[in-house]
């Protein structure tokens, strides 16, 4: 995180500082994923799995398709920015955008067996298919945040943690803390008087 404060709020004697975590972990890399990236290699970083040729990805794709894994269409918009999405940004941008600075740059897998084994199920239904979809929504966007530099961070005292993908959940998370601080500064106050009521029985 920098130095720089980017929001500032006080809550219950406290003062919350939100940064940016210049320091986030790459949820593709360092997390855990439940879906993959596979993308055409570029100069940007687009995903975990980037392969030379198109037919790689190709291939990748029949392999899933037999598997009876789930494969979305994966679209880059990299004008200012780079924006990832599962629908294409044709018809969406400024004219004369979408031909030359998007396009579908590789897919997202879901691969059958994991997903089943963590969301339960022995096959695809509709709501696991539409839960899917859900998540596959939610991870393109998290990386679209952490490949733009969306990620925030927060301190109170000497208190600080990072990772988030918006200011007010890094707020939130700040409060929560504060919260959990207070309760167990009074837990403590209870035990000291339990003690010494102890005491003074004796």
């Amino acid at each position: 995180m920098n130095n720089e404060a980017i929001k500032t709020e006080e809550y219950k004697d406290h003062t919350i500082e939100i940064f940016h975590d210049e320091d986030a972990m790459d949820p593709r890399k360092d997390c855990d994923p439940q879906t993959e990236f596979h993308v055409r290699e570029c100069r940007y970083y687009l995903g975990e799995h980037t392969h030379k040729e198109g037919t790689d990805i190709d291939a990748e794709v029949r392999k899933a398709l037999r598997q009876r894994d789930l494969v979305f269409r994966l679209f880059a918009y990299i004008h200012s920015g780079t924006f990832l999405s599962l629908q294409s940004f044709y018809g969406k941008l400024p004219q004369g955008h979408a031909e030359f600075d998007s396009g579908q740059c590789g897919v997202v897998i879901v691969r059958r067996k994991s997903f089943l084994a963590e969301w339960g199920g022995k096959k695809w239904t509709k709501k696991l298919r539409t839960k899917a979809e859900e998540v596959a929504k939610q991870e393109v966007e998290t990386f679209t945040s952490y490949v733009n530099g969306y990620v925030y961070g927060y301190t109170v005292d000497e208190d600080s943690c990072g990772g988030f993908y918006d200011t007010d959940e890094a707020m939130e998370e700040a409060k929560r803390s504060i919260d959990s601080m207070i309760q167990r500064e009074e837990n403590k106050k209870e035990e000291l008087v339990t003690i010494d009521e102890t005491k003074d029985a004796d």
